[in-house]
């Protein structure tokens, strides 16, 4: 901690009263030729302190030889990694360095991209299709409406099959025959789509669906209708029997007998039905058709076109997506360069603002050193010459010689090691002055330069650098012999 002024004037009052007490017992002796005890304690108190002033100086001169070898081997750094930028073009290396680290990924990517359209190319030529795949962006929520029917006509239907077993009862039965209704209608509308096929025999499959579902939208619809006739039969037979449910083997004779009645149709004989059975019948055959309907427009109208178009679009976003984060790595390492050149101006300019500071630093700590040991030999003069000039007016006999000369508790000036460090300095600047002066107008072209390609290699670069990816996607693709030739 360094010297705070008043220390050691503090005890100006005291060695007063020992100056006074010492003359008065005459002491010390005339004859005495070095300081007595009192004097002795103060000075080495003063020493104390002038060497804790120089052990602070030695320090901060270490500390500073130690920022003066960072500061230099920081300097030739530089200059080396400016001698590296100015005498290389790393722009372009470090974009295609970043580009080749996704590589791999890309190739992958597109290979897949190319393969998916290749394959959809070859569905829309070979079926004659010239516009896009059009299907729901939502499957699941294309049958939610097909659900909601189905809950419909359940619940309708539940108070045409109530019986013995109550609205429950019905609604079981209703639910089963709504799902069978259902869902043989929705198969046969996704088969009906193969109507759009330009091959034969895909259109005889599609045709046949769409008369498959007229016949059995009509007949399963009239033997539900019929059913539920022979159903309310059979709850009355549970009745009479005082059963706790109808049995599977009724349950099997009302249904065959319902069938039968229903066939009876095409031999022009109507089911005897009712009003509700007839309503039931209406029903039934309304939730077919939205079924059919449901099914067919449940992807596109070509049969697979839509899976193939979806696989495409997944295998072009993962394509697109690579791209993407190749080229944002390719920017950011871009962009990287120009900022290690910037930085190197940076550091330039800094360098030279860290030798001065630290030429300052060293003259402030021997300013500092001098300041405090002249306070220190100013307020020991002060103590020294007080005790001494009480015990003159005490004693009765001479002072000792001694008492004319005041202790100098000085260090002899060598400035030796302060003399080599700021040269050191100097020379430190000097050198830093000239790496600047030959350095940062051919950095700050270098950053102009960099600056301005940027946008150009980008943008130009990468377009090239896909084409590659293309073509090396096309060589991974006719080397595992997927594909012969790639339509664009």
């Amino acid at each position: 901690m360094a010297y705070s002024s008043g220390t050691i004037s503090s005890l100006l009052k005291k060695m007063q009263a020992l100056g006074v007490q010492e003359g008065g017992e005459l002491r010390p002796d005339s004859a005495s030729d070095a300081p007595d005890l009192n004097e002795i304690q103060v000075i080495h108190q003063a020493k104390q302190f002038v060497e804790v002033e120089e052990t602070l100086r030695t320090d901060l001169f270490v500390d500073a030889e130690k920022k003066l070898s960072e500061i230099d081997q920081k300097l030739e750094s530089i200059e080396a990694s400016c001698n590296s930028n100015l005498d290389h073009d790393l722009l372009e290396g470090a974009f295609h360095s970043a580009l080749s680290e996704e590589e791999n990924s890309l190739v992958n990517a597109c290979a897949k991209e190319m393969e998916s359209r290749a394959a959809l190319n070859s569905y829309k030529t070979r079926n004659q299709i010239s516009y896009p795949a059009h299907y729901p962006p939502d499957q699941l929520f294309h049958f939610s409406m097909l659900i909601m029917f189905v809950a419909i006509e359940t619940v309708v239907n539940a108070f045409f099959y109530q019986g013995s077993s109550g609205l429950l009862g019905g609604a079981v039965v209703a639910l089963a025959i709504s799902v069978v209704n259902m869902t043989i209608a929705a198969a046969l509308g996704s088969t009906y789509r193969y109507t759009n096929m330009p091959d034969i025999k895909d259109k005889v499959t599609g045709y046949t669906a769409i008369i498959a579902f007229i016949i059995l939208a009509f007949v399963l619809n009239l033997i539900f209708s019929t059913f539920r006739v022979q159903y309310e039969l059979v709850q009355q037979q549970v009745i009479q029997e005082n059963l706790s449910e109808p049995s599977t083997a009724m349950l099997v004779v009302a249904f065959k007998t319902a069938v039968r009645d229903a066939f009876r149709v095409f031999i022009f004989e109507f089911p005897d039905i009712d009003v509700m059975s007839f309503v039931l019948f209406f029903v039934g055959v309304i939730c077919s058709c939205f079924a059919f309907w449901k099914g067919y427009t449940q992807d596109d109208k070509y049969p697979g076109y839509g899976a193939m178009d979806r696989r495409h679009k997944s295998a072009e976003a993962i394509f697109n997506s690579a791209k993407e984060r190749a080229f944002q790595a390719a920017v950011l390492k871009v962009q990287q360069i120009a900022k290690e050149v910037e930085d190197l101006r940076s550091s330039l300019v800094a360098s030279q603002r860290n030798s001065h500071a630290l030429k300052a630093q060293i003259q402030a700590a021997q300013s500092s050193f001098d300041g405090n040991v002249r306070k220190i030999q100013g307020e020991l003069n002060l103590v020294i010459e007080a005790y001494r000039g009480a015990n003159r007016a005490t004693r009765t006999t001479p002072a000792p010689n001694y008492f004319e000369t005041i202790p100098n508790i000085t260090p002899l000036e060598n400035n030796e090691r302060l003399d080599k460090l700021v040269l050191c300095v100097d020379n430190l600047s000097i050198k830093s002055k000239s790496i600047a002066d030959n350095k940062l107008n051919l950095l700050s072209d270098k950053l102009q330069a960099i600056r301005s390609r940027i946008h150009t290699l980008v943008q130009e670069e990468f377009q090239k650098y896909l084409q590659t990816i293309s073509k090396n996607a096309t060589i991974a693709l006719r080397s595992q012999g997927q594909v012969n030739s790639m339509v664009n």
